[in-house]
């Protein structure tokens, strides 16, 4: 009696799914872990809140530039606390460093 399947080709046909199966998975965990970290990237700029700048200064911890229907804020991000260092003058000529130059001068 003649068999209608072989088992080699049974075997290799798992073994192509199963590394099809691996390779899609690690894609879509790859493409999560994308949209997570960088999900303000291309932000919708029609919205009311817009993030402007983000500098990292040290490991959770970092410096925030929000705009907030035309108002510029200042944020302290760190671990699990966010703390308003200084609202600021809406000034498309300045940088960022010009921005934080001067509410280190407010400070003081």
């Amino acid at each position: 009696m003649i068999e209608s399947t072989d088992p080699s080709l049974v075997s290799a046909s798992l073994r192509m799914l199963w590394g099809l199966l691996i390779v899609s998975g690690v894609i879509l965990i790859i493409y999560a872990l994308m949209k997570k970290r960088f999900s303000f990237v291309g932000a919708n700029n029609n919205s009311r809140i817009q993030i402007r700048e983000v500098r990292h200064i040290l490991p959770k911890k970092s410096l925030c530039l929000v705009e907030v229907d035309g108002q510029e804020f200042l944020l302290g991000l760190s671990g699990d606390n966010i703390t308003l260092i200084s609202p600021l003058e809406k000034s498309k000529d300045q940088s960022f460093q010009e921005n934080l130059a001067a509410a280190k001068q407010n400070e003081q």
